[in-house]
């Protein structure tokens, strides 16, 4: 039996899926170790050896691949807790990073100061250099001044060094032979130039991207160097493969030369995921949300495609430019803590318990109320079956965390308490999904809610209810969702052009040069990772806006790589695009201009598939899903005014066809689905939960 296996580090748990070449899938998780994620990925490929009915070193022999969704990238930034970082940049542009984009983050509060720079200002080095808009040499790089920036870093022993001229992109020649004499100079430090990392215009997202990249740069190598390591002496020797901020997959080798692209990488994997159980259902346009321990994701998927974007802000706050799946991100989670303000305002999270201590009823120390204590108190979950019983809960716990933080400070009782972290919390949820939806003008009732994350099968009816939205897809895989996401995930890379050209005078000649550079250079990647010919396909696009906007539409090129020529462009092509350039306008802002339209940037994805098994298709059985009640206990349901004896159901066990009503339960290993009064839920052929909500 052959496997392929997906990994997902979160706050909290570590997520574990893994697929045999039947399609049959086995899920497990772990507790995260954050001082080092490898000691809970070891353990929980242990664990899911045993499920097996294997050790690791068999288990291992058997894998083709693992693929690994890591946060390690991301908590760098948010902790503030990554490398010494050095700059070198074009003298008399030393402030771009510090300046921003020349305003403040929020306007409207001037008692908020910017935010510190992942570079400071001593550590910028101006060089001497000049190259112009075409790409000319207009002042010589002065090697002098990189020699000396670099004697000044090693004296301040920094870690690691971005380089980030003005237009290297269209000329890297500067930019280059600086990337040289940094590498021979400060061979201990990790050095990257924006060059490598993001060739496009605009230099202050040139500059905070390339520097994002040397902040993570040591520490992501450090962690999959020991990770590989680990693997290598259990007996893997199969190809690890590190999922990226746009849902594809990069070897770990690429992975630590251009570590920005790993940042965001784990909750990008969820919604393609969901687009990949939903195909299998027919359903094209859905929501996807996972609510894990730490955080809750939003991602908006239509017709089949997750929505995309080109530039984000890692906590809001540092600015990178890259193709990534567009997910909405707030820290709620299974573990927000609850707190009362100065006013004595309940408010939850975005504080989260983690894993150590972790909520209140984990008996690990945690002294604050969380969600999963209101799940607790409010009867949702079996403090005998958390992980399938590996894990036991601690009811008096979590009843005293929220009396003593809560309650007791605001007259009211416990169970009143519980559910009162339970509506906010779920309150900010829907205004999650509401910027994903209704804020660019979908409708949410239009779409169906995919359900991921530990959490989320507890929460997503509610969820649901307020924003009218009726059906409800709860895989018996969410909780391991963006595992299962890495786990189908092409290779891709993606690459970018600055062209900047109006469509009247376009060279088309010049285009499909732009093209045939990037799609050699991403051959260079895809050979040295053995990605065969036949594997591999292209996907191109072009950054289009009318003459003298600012900002720009991704518009994508719909021509098939057709007789050896990877789809060039003609006049045709070229008035196709302006269509649907102005199409896409009207869709997004409402109207179409008769402005002249300019391109100013072609980009292009080379990819290559990674094999992986269908999901596997089970037969209809029966409607009938008494055969599997557990028993029953009192939960919760405003509906019904408070507590009710509910059924709770054998998740696991439950067959094709099997119908519930609700007020019901369903447990499972990983997670537990509720399922209100006026809503039945039917188990569907590709291991799945559909809900529907008749009010």
């Amino acid at each position: 039996m052959r496997y392929v296996i997906g990994v997902d580090v979160g706050g909290t748990f570590t997520d574990l899926v893994c697929l045999d070449e039947k399609g049959r899938i086995n899920v497990t998780k772990t507790p995260s170790t954050p001082r080092d994620p490898s000691i809970a990925i070891m353990e929980g490929l242990s664990k899911m050896a045993s499920m097996l009915g294997k050790d690791v070193k068999t288990l291992f022999r058997e894998t083709t691949h693992i693929t690994h969704g890591t946060t390690v990238s991301t908590n760098t930034v948010l902790t503030w807790s990554g490398a010494k970082v050095g700059l070198l940049c074009t003298r008399g542009f030393r402030d771009t990073l510090g300046i921003r984009f020349g305003i403040r983050e929020n306007p409207y509060n001037f008692t908020i100061p910017q935010p510190d720079s992942l570079c400071p200002r001593y550590l910028r080095m101006p060089v001497q250099e000049r190259i112009n808009f075409a790409g000319d040499e207009v002042t010589p790089l002065s090697e002098k001044d990189v020699y000396q920036a670099c004697d000044f870093l090693k004296q301040q022993q920094v870690e690691a060094v971005a380089i980030c001229f003005l237009w290297s992109f269209k000329n890297p020649a500067h930019e280059r032979r600086a990337l040289e004499i940094c590498r021979t100079e400060l061979p201990d430090c990790y050095v990257c130039a924006s060059f490598e990392i993001q060739p496009e215009i605009r230099e202050y997202w040139r500059m905070s991207t390339s520097v994002i990249n040397a902040y993570v740069g040591p520490k992501l190598s450090a962690y999959l160097t020991n990770l590989m390591r680990s693997l290598k002496e259990e007996g893997f020797d199969g190809q690890l493969l590190i999922t990226q901020s746009n849902a594809g997959v990069i070897f770990p080798e690429v992975a630590i030369e251009q570590a920005v692209r790993t940042v965001l990488s784990g909750p990008a994997c969820a919604p393609a995921a969901a687009a990949y159980v939903g195909r299998a259902l027919d359903l094209k346009n859905v929501i996807t949300v996972d609510m894990g321990g730490t955080s809750f994701d939003v991602c908006l998927i239509k017709e089949g495609k997750p929505m995309t974007t080109l530039e984000s802000a890692v906590g809001g706050i540092y600015h990178m430019k890259l193709p990534l799946v567009d997910v909405h991100t707030i820290g709620t989670g299974g573990g927000s803590v609850a707190w009362l303000d100065k006013m004595g305002v309940l408010h939850m999270g975005p504080q989260s318990a983690g894993s150590d201590p972790g909520p209140a009823c984990y008996g690990k120390g945690g002294q604050k109320p969380t969600s999963t204590d209101a799940d607790l108190v409010l009867g949702y979950l079996d403090p005998e079956y958390y992980l399938g019983g590996e894990m036991a809960l601690y009811p008096e716990l979590a009843q005293k965390a929220i009396e003593e933080e809560i309650a007791r400070p605001l007259g009211l009782d416990v169970v009143d308490a519980a559910w009162a972290m339970r509506r906010i919390i779920d309150h900010q949820m829907v205004d999650g999904i509401s910027i994903v939806s209704v804020q660019r003008g979908e409708d949410p009732r239009r779409y169906t809610l995919v359900v991921a994350g530990g959490a989320g099968a507890l929460h997503a009816a509610s969820l649901a209810r307020v924003l009218g939205i009726r059906r409800l897809l709860v895989p018996k895989t969410s909780s391991v969702f963006c595992a299962l996401g890495g786990v189908i995930a092409d290779v891709r890379h993606d690459f970018v052009r600055s062209i900047t050209c109006r469509m009247g005078n376009v060279d088309l000649g010049q285009l499909n040069y732009g093209f045939e550079e990037m799609r050699s250079t991403g051959d260079e990647y895809l050979e040295r990772e053995g990605i065969s010919i036949p594997d591999r396909y292209y996907i191109k696009s072009l950054d289009m806006r009318y003459k003298g906007q600012y900002h720009e539409l991704e518009v994508p090129i719909r021509i098939k790589n057709v007789g050896g020529n990877y789809g060039d462009l003609d006049t045709s092509a070229l008035n196709d695009l302006v269509d649907e350039f102005h199409q896409l306008h009207e869709n997004l802002y409402s109207y179409r201009d008769t402005t002249e339209t300019e391109i100013l940037n072609l980009r292009m994805a080379a990819c290559g598939i990674v094999h992986t098994p269908p999901l596997e298709e089970s037969a209809f059985v029966s409607r009938d899903a008494s055969a599997f009640i557990k028993g029953q206990r009192q939960a919760y349901f405003e509906e019904r005014g408070g507590f009710s004896s509910t059924v709770v159901y054998d998740g696991e066990s439950m067959e094709v066809g099997n119908v519930i009503n609700g007020p019901a339960i369903v447990e499972m290993i990983t997670t537990t689905v509720l399922v209100p009064p006026d809503a039945f839920l039917e188990v569907t052929p590709y291991s799945s939960f559909l809900m529907e909500l008749t009010k």
